[in-house]
């Protein structure tokens, strides 16, 4: 039986009741080793974190394009172009770099269901899945593809230059390039000295000046075999 308190669907709807799940990229980034500082120096770190996320808010300027979700050390980036969203994360790797950060992150494409209501924010993704699977097991500082993704060979043209295509195939891994044609030189100075800075991750710092150096050495950076139509 009934009673009054109970709520009918009717008067509490599903959030998803109205929302469709539509094939989307979506990125997860992390900036490497904030959460350490987040917990160990949170007053201090704040100043840094309130700079960094003014910074990346320029990358939201058109909501149709590109959609942006800051969860404490982490980004959730979502869009229907793939375009759009190497572009988007070309800009935070920059971004958090100011900040001497570095990120690692993963791509997926799949079904995507997004909603915020009532101050909820609820999130249904096949391509989340994947981008976290690639975030888990990527050992470098960078964003890369999960292995799905198909990329259409326009994106590998090797006469285009990695910075500018957006994409580069480094050791073995489909990764957006976090560079572009302003911004190399200073990456590299900022990355040299964090190097020395924090000699216990130098592993991931060398790794990261390799790809500078072969970004800028005249290699296209691109896969031996080019496959997929996915990527428009």
């Amino acid at each position: 039986m009934k009673t009054k308190n109970t709520l009918s669907h009717a008067d509490n709807p599903s959030p998803f009741s109205a929302e469709i799940a539509a094939n989307r990229y979506v990125a997860f980034v992390d900036i490497l080793g904030f959460g350490k500082q987040v917990l160990e120096n949170f007053d201090d770190i704040f100043e840094t974190y309130q700079e960094l996320v003014e910074n990346i808010t320029v990358l939201t300027g058109n909501p149709k394009d590109i959609n942006f979700q800051i969860l404490s050390d982490a980004f959730l980036v979502s869009s229907a172009s793939f375009r759009a969203l190497v572009k988007a994360i070309q800009a935070l790797h920059m971004h958090t770099l100011f900040s001497n950060c570095l990120v690692r992150g993963g791509v997926g494409f799949g079904k995507h269901l997004q909603v915020n209501k009532d101050d909820n924010f609820y999130v249904l993704s096949q391509a989340l899945v994947q981008a976290v699977q690639v975030e888990k097991n990527i050992k470098f500082p960078c964003v890369a593809l999960h292995d799905s993704i198909e990329i259409s060979k326009e994106w590998w043209n090797p006469n285009i230059h990695p910075t500018i295509r957006g994409l580069s195939y480094f050791e073995g891994i489909r990764l957006i390039t976090p560079f572009n044609i302003m911004w190399g030189q200073s990456a590299k100075m900022r990355v040299s000295i964090l190097a020395d800075t924090y000699p216990e991750y130098r592993d991931k710092y060398n790794w990261f000046l390799r790809l500078y150096e072969a970004t800028f050495s005249g290699d296209p950076l691109v896969p031996v075999k080019l496959s997929g139509s996915q990527g428009s």
